[in-house]
């Protein structure tokens, strides 16, 4: 299923990031994140399951990307982040996307086709059955447990894999009509999802590398303030 084209460059860049705990934590520190000696303290625990790591490292840059954008932010337990700006309150949820097979696939045509070519980019569909946009709705639905009633939540996906970009529109849409046919009134606490695409740049309208979509029938909306405000984060 092709789902995008994209003009060959055969140039590439390999970025190698060390999970330093301590620079980390450093830097959380002088952008002013509050939360961060339970933070550390479950890095630490997990210094030697990378996968776990990666995904409680995954919950810090988040963090420092509401911080460089103006937004008080404290790591918790669960949800992973409590966002203050300007005396509202909102409570992100963090999940990691990796690199999927599909990125592997669609960059190996990439690398066999003539310079200059258009290649047509497949969706993971085939390689694990599921669109993005699905996995992404399932993500969201998966993590209702950790929504907190009254209060206005949002997930936060950070993706490594090219197969989410522009995706998360129609994993809104998704969770929505799954949400409008169930009988867990849970799903009606998520009041968005936010994609950020790590090492990538869209030139939508305005060049950027994260975004934001509403969900329509949370049973909390977000305010006005908010909305501006979580749809104005350009980069992550």
């Amino acid at each position: 299923m092709g789902l995008a084209l994209r003009r060959v460059d055969k140039r590439c860049v390999l970025f190698c990031g060390r999970m330093d705990i301590g620079a980390h934590i450093v830097q959380l520190r002088g952008a002013g994140a509050r939360g961060l000696d339970q933070y550390e303290t479950r890095l630490r625990n997990n210094a030697g399951n990378p996968d776990t790591l990666a995904n409680l490292f995954c919950e810090g840059l988040a963090a420092l990307m509401f911080l460089r954008n103006g937004w008080q932010v404290a790591l918790r337990e669960s949800p992973d982040l409590e966002l203050r700006l300007h005396g509202d309150v909102v409570y992100a949820e963090v999940k990691r996307f990796c690199e999927k097979t599909q990125d592997r696939l669609n960059e190996q045509a990439i690398l066999n086709a003539p310079d200059d070519f258009l290649v047509r980019l497949n969706d993971p569909t085939q390689t694990e059955g599921k669109t993005a946009w699905e996995q992404i709705a399932d993500v969201a639905i998966s993590k209702v447990p950790v929504y907190i009633e009254g209060a206005a939540n949002i997930l936060v996906v950070v993706s490594d894999s090219e197969c989410l970009d522009l995706m998360v529109s129609s994993a809104v849409h998704e969770h929505d009509e799954r949400a409008l046919e169930s009988h867990d009134l849970r799903r009606r606490r998520l009041n968005g999802i936010m994609l950020v695409s790590r090492g990538r740049i869209s030139g939508r309208p305005i060049p950027s590398n994260v975004e934001f979509c509403q969900t329509q029938h949370a049973a909390m909306p977000l305010n006005e303030r908010l909305a501006m405000a979580l749809g104005s984060i350009l980069a992550g």
